[in-house]
């Protein structure tokens, strides 16, 4: 099962870890948006689900807004969007 989260902001990026386990990862505000997202999304007929800072910034259209929610981990209701 899959579902695709699509969020925007600053992030900080770089390798962690030592010689025997190195990786590169992504953290911050918005990463954690695009998770909760995507956990939202797998139950969704599109599969996908944006932010609504992402429809207004990329100018798109075939999208609608689907709902006001409170993700986990967050005090302020997202503007979820969603494909026509």
């Amino acid at each position: 099962d899959f579902g695709i989260g699509v969020a925007s902001g600053e992030v900080v990026a770089g390798n962690i870890g030592g010689p025997s386990r190195f990786e590169y990862t992504v953290i911050g505000g918005p990463v954690n948006e695009a998770a909760r997202l995507g956990e939202l999304a797998k139950s969704l007929p599109q599969r996908v689900a944006a932010s609504a800072a992402v429809v207004t910034a990329a100018s798109v259209t075939g999208w609608r807004a689907a709902d006001d929610l409170v993700l986990r981990g967050r005090a302020e209701p997202t503007t979820v969007y969603v494909p026509n």
